[in-house]
């Protein structure tokens, strides 16, 4: 059962109070960081799947040695966008 005498410390609250906040601010700094990151590492390896020569293609497919090839070709693949 609860205690009907209700004890303030003011001090207490406000100690209290502001460390919910510093934890608050350092949760939503740590999640921006790490959003940040993530969509770095999505934007810069979707880009670049392939890269041949300097270049980055999108996609490499398999082709056989007389196969229409849309982009660049090397050796039995072709790389294209």
């Amino acid at each position: 059962m609860a205690s009907s005498t209700t004890v303030s410390d003011p001090a207490g609250a406000r100690k209290l109070g502001n460390a919910s906040i510093g934890v608050s601010i350092a949760g939503i700094v740590v999640t921006v960081i790490i959003v940040i990151v993530v969509v770095a590492v999505v934007v810069g390896t979707g880009s670049c799947a392939y890269s041949y020569a300097g270049t980055c293609y999108r996609y490499r497919t398999y082709n056989y040695y007389y196969t229409y090839c849309s982009g660049f070709r090397s050796g039995n693949y072709c790389y294209h966008d």
